[in-house]
């Protein structure tokens, strides 16, 4: 039984038991016709933000587009779509949720894909997340990152071993220039991941001239400081999960994130901007409420 024929099936269910409830409660006294309504009412309540949060969300991928405004990195990438994603965390394989990334992804023709780390939750699922990356496909290449849960399974070395043979080229502390036309260029940095303090920006700028457009590929937001202080254009990030549950004033269920500075969204400081992403994937609880996963598609402007 496919997840969404499953999630018709559990509406069917509870709807039946809800209903079913409901009607039971015009036979008891008015009192008690009062305390079963409300009964009805919070378990209908609690039923659909399991199945929301457990079954819809986690695989109702959102396509963000934004313009970021950048005169210089606007010389070498206006007009080249950019898609971004990250925190795969591959668990089970390519599942319904993977399959869908991937047809989004390609409909979205992008020129350039970054994936900034979290490709996958164990080793035995790094067959799974070449195939996934073979998969993809963009006009100018894909690059990435690795993140603090690839760490856990192989060093950094490894994952480059590992996952390059797919297709993407893997950006550990250091940069190089990418051509996007005729004359046109930009220099893409990536750090290793800066949650156990891997990342070494300043050993990624060796030879990256700072009057030069450039953009930063890193796993977590917490090395904006660093690229503001740096003069980097644009940095984008993941890690986060936007905090996984979107209810305000609540502790968000990631465990990472409730440690973030930078949730999720757009951020300036200084001459710098940072994109931080949702992500696709989960970790602590499998379940995303008001925080669906997220494809990025960014263009550069003047």
């Amino acid at each position: 039984m496919s997840k969404f024929s499953f999630l018709q099936y559990s509406f069917l269910v509870f709807a039946g038991m809800a209903g079913a409830a409901f009607g039971m409660s015009f036979f008891v006294s008015r009192a008690a016709k009062n305390h079963a309504r409300a009964f009805v009412l919070s378990f209908f309540v609690t039923v659909l933000f399991v199945i929301d949060a457990f079954l819809i969300e986690p695989n109702w991928i959102q396509v963000t587009r934004l313009e970021i405004r950048d005169p210089k990195l606007a010389v070498s990438l206006e007009g080249v779509k950019i898609v971004h994603i990250t925190d795969l965390h591959l668990t089970h394989g390519i599942g319904f949720r993977e399959k869908r990334l991937i047809e989004k992804v390609n409909e979205l023709k992008p020129d350039l894909i970054f994936i900034t780390g979290d490709f996958f939750d164990d080793i035995d699922q790094v067959e799974p997340t070449k195939e996934l990356i073979q998969s993809l496909s963009a006009r100018i290449g894909i690059w990435g990152v690795p993140g603090n849960t690839d760490h856990i399974s192989m060093h950094a070395s490894e994952v480059v071993r590992a996952l390059e043979p797919s297709g993407i080229r893997i950006l550990v502390n250091q940069g190089q220039s990418v051509y996007t036309g005729v004359g046109k260029y930009f220099w893409l940095v990536g750090v290793d991941e800066p949650v156990y303090h891997h990342d070494k920006l300043g050993e990624a700028l060796y030879g990256v001239p700072k009057n030069e457009p450039r953009l930063l590929l890193a796993h977590s937001p917490d090395i904006m400081d660093k690229a503001s202080l740096e003069g980097i254009n644009l940095v984008l990030a993941g890690h986060t999960h936007g905090g996984q549950v979107g209810i305000p004033f609540l502790v968000e269920l990631s465990k990472y994130a409730n440690r973030a500075l930078y949730m999720k969204g757009l951020f300036k400081k200084g001459g710098t901007q940072l994109y931080v992403n949702r992500g696709i994937g989960m970790k602590t609880l499998p379940i995303r409420f008001l925080c669906r996963p997220e494809i990025a598609v960014i263009e550069i402007g003047k």
